[in-house]
Order: structure tokens, then C-alpha cells, then sequence
């Protein structure tokens, strides 16, 4: 590297250090994890990353982070092969542009905890291979301080004994690279913040160990009946500060940090009102809580119940609801 490029970086940490100073505050961009059952599928047919002009709209909006989910498979064709070129270049797009607004980015394979179908510690998809694709994403990655490695999204079959070992792995690979970015660590049994404790996450992850010491907690939580984000409808105006409770009161004892994200809420009266008191509580615990990103925009998102795509008061109640928390 040369004196400007470690100028540039210098400028870069420093100017990614003023936005983490306060609490990260984002949606997740969804589009590029769409139609898994067609691998690779077509560009802008079957799926689309999001667009530089995007990533300007939602930082000139107030958004300071951008969760950018995508499917393994897209990224690495193929276990322990290269990153494939035309899918990274669209994330290339998606970093630069963001750097470009002081935006960080999540980098978020939104597969479940599995590839191509096969659970990740399994004979097919072993820990290596996932530690090969950390390898490279972190290797290409390391030099950009608005990068965020998101290990994956919602594991779910996985123990969480066996999930632990897994994020282990993964952390100490992308650290062997040099990348020393922030890593959002996510619990199995789909994360859920509701289920922290009694899932076995908050004894299994209890000894993640980061030399860094620059990670966090990705936990998702949902106001429905089954905390699933399936429903439009929300069990009560408060569920969403109950069911994230016993979770913060766990980080707090045990010196953790936490990153919601992913929750959503539809237009329902009941719901908006449990989006903002979620919100409120999140901003109030932003000594554990480090930020969040909503669930979710997209411009394929359609009618999608949750969608904030508009990004307009007078169209998106959600959004009306979400503004005043951002920065």
C-alpha cells in the first residue's frame, strides 16, 4: 500500500470512528438473497443488488448503516472456489458508494446457516469451507473500515454448541487476514432476542472469544404471535421492549454488545406504536445496544408489508415512525 492509500484509510477509520461514536442506525437492503431455488439466476430478473444511488438516498434520508443481504451460492459458486467476479463487483458498487456517504455496510450471506441446502458443520459444508469463504471476503474486504462481516443470517438446525464452534472459526479466520472491522456474531435457533436465554445461545456464545474485541451480538426480534415477522399483526404496544428485556439485561451482565438486525412492523396501529417504543428502548440501552437495521426496504419489495422503500412520511407510516431516530 502506498503513503496516499494509507492516507486515505487513516482518513477513512477515522471518519467510520465518528459514525460507530453513536448508535448505528440502518435497514437492510433486500434483493440480491432473492429466488434461492434458482442458482445463479439472472441478474435484475431474478434478483438485484442495491444501486449507488440507492446507498446516496437512504444516507442523504439519515440511514448511517445498510445491511445488504445476498445468498453464499451467488457470491462462491462453488465450496472453497473463487468469489464470483460479476456478483463482486456489484457488493465492490455497493462499498464504495457507501464509503463515499459515511455509510457502513453489513455484508450479509442470507443463507440460513447453510449452502446449497446442506448445514454448515455438516460432511458437505464443513467448517473449512465456510472458513474459505470468510477467508475471502474478509482478505478482499480488509481495507475498507465501513465493511461489517455479518458471520450469517438466522441458523436455525444447528445446536448452539455447534453453532458457537462455527462463529469461532469464522472470527479467528477473518482476524487472520488482518481485518480487524467490527464481526456481528448471530446465535442459532434463528437469533431471536425473545429467546436469547432459553434457546441456550446466551451460555453457548458466552465464551466467543475476539482478540480485537470488535463484535457484537446479531439478534433479530419480531412482534407477532411467534416472533416470526410473518403476521401483520403485533401481540400488544409493549411486546417489543418485553421480548428484548431479558436479553439486555444479559448483555449488561456480562459486558456484551448487541445489533438488532433485523424487525419490522406492518401499518397497523398496535404495530407502529410497538415500532417506536422498540426504537425508544433501543436508543435508551445504546450502551449495549450498538444499532439496528430495520426489516426491511427494497425496490422489489412491492407490496410487502413491512416495506419502507419510499422513504416518504406522507406514504410510509413506518417511516414516519422510524425518522426521528435517525441522525
Amino acid at each position: 500500500m502506498n503513503l496516499r492509500s494509507m492516507w486515505l484509510v487513516c482518513l477513512l477509520t477515522i471518519s467510520m470512528s465518528v459514525i460507530s461514536a453513536e448508535q448505528m442506525v440502518g435497514v437492510n437492503l433486500a434483493g440480491a438473497e432473492f429466488n434461492n431455488k434458482r442458482i445463479p439466476g439472472r441478474y435484475a430478473f431474478d434478483y438485484i443488488w442495491p444501486t449507488a444511488d440507492e446507498i446516496s438516498r437512504y444516507s442523504s434520508a439519515g440511514f448511517t448503516v445498510i445491511r445488504v443481504p445476498f445468498l453464499w451460492e451467488r457470491l462462491q459458486p462453488e465450496l472453497n472456489g473463487p468469489l464470483q467476479s460479476s456478483e463482486v463487483k456489484y457488493l465492490d458498487t455497493v462499498i464504495d458508494a457507501a464509503q463515499k456517504n459515511n455509510v457502513r455496510i453489513v455484508i450479509d450471506p442470507h443463507n440460513y446457516g447453510s449452502y446449497k441446502g446442506n448445514l454448515i458443520g455438516s460432511d458437505l459444508v464443513t467448517i473449512d469451507h465456510f472458513q474459505d469463504f470468510w477467508r475471502r471476503v474478509a482478505d478482499r474486504y480488509k481495507n475498507y473500515p465501513n465493511v461489517i462481516f455479518g458471520l450469517m443470517n438466522e441458523p436455525h438446525k444447528q445446536s448452539p454448541d455447534e453453532w458457537a464452534k462455527v462463529a469461532q472459526a469464522a472470527i479467528d479466520t477473518i482476524r487472520a487476514t488482518g481485518a480487524n472491522q467490527l464481526i456481528l456474531v448471530p446465535g442459532t435457533r434463528w437469533t431471536g432476542a425473545h429467546s436469547w436465554i432459553s434457546s441456550g445461545n446466551a451460555d453457548a456464545m458466552r465464551n466467543i472469544q475476539d482478540p480485537q474485541y470488535n463484535y457484537a451480538f446479531d439478534m433479530h426480534q419480531y412482534f407477532d404471535s411467534d416472533s416470526s415477522g410473518t403476521h401483520a399483526s403485533c401481540v400488544s404496544e409493549s411486546i417489543g421492549v418485553k421480548r428484548l428485556e431479558a436479553a439486555t439485561a444479559w448483555l449488561n451482565a456480562n459486558g456484551q454488545k448487541a445489533f438488532l438486525g433485523e424487525f419490522g412492523a406492518s401499518i397497523d396501529p398496535t404495530c407502529l406504536s410497538t415500532l417506536d417504543n422498540t426504537l425508544n428502548f433501543l436508543k435508551e440501552n445504546q450502551n449495549v445496544w450498538i444499532g439496528w437495521t430495520y426489516w426491511a426496504s427494497g425496490a422489489w419489495f412491492s407490496q410487502y408489508m413491512f416495506n419502507i422503500n419510499s422513504l416518504d412520511e406522507s406514504s410510509s407510516k413506518q417511516f414516519q415512525v422510524i425518522k426521528p431516530y435517525l441522525n
